[in-house]
């Protein structure tokens, strides 16, 4: 699946007899700049842009735009939704150190557990926690010194 454009999410809404508004747009347009981020960071980019845009607005429109298949929603090991424009399969790698994000594409056997089941596969999401290379380093290198 190709990643979703400005052109396409008017499209969806029209498709689906909402309207398209500024508040819409911009939202949309932060969510594309800024992968990953939860609600509550959209909306501080989004007042930067118009002061009055709610945090209210902002929950309605990612659910709309989920609900259209315009935005991925993940926790990323978080107890919270994040927020990303929809875009080919791909796997979330997050560092439970630094917090830092990875996208890698899903290897093929991901699709096939479902086709060994019978099951076919539409869409494929995975996230994995673990550390990235510099945090490894941090927490070997502190590991030592306690000994």
């Amino acid at each position: 699946m190709k990643p979703v454009d400005p052109k396409t999410m008017r499209d969806h809404l029209r498709a689906a007899g909402k309207r398209r508004t500024a508040e819409r747009e911009l939202l949309f347009e932060i969510i594309a700049e800024h992968p990953h981020l939860d609600a509550n960071a959209i909306h501080q980019l989004a007042v930067e842009r118009n002061p009055k845009i709610g945090l209210a607005t902002v929950y309605r429109t990612l659910s709309l735009l989920a609900e259209l298949g315009l935005v991925d929603v993940a926790t990323l090991g978080e107890d919270h939704s994040h927020y990303e424009i929809r875009q080919d399969d791909h796997v979330h790698l997050i560092c439970l150190g630094c917090g830092e994000i990875r996208e890698v594409p899903p290897p093929a056997a991901l699709r096939k557990l479902g086709e060994d089941a019978g099951f076919e596969v539409h869409e494929a999401q995975l996230e994995i926690t673990g550390y990235c290379e510099t945090c490894r380093g941090r927490r070997s290198s502190g590991s030592r010194g306690d000994r």
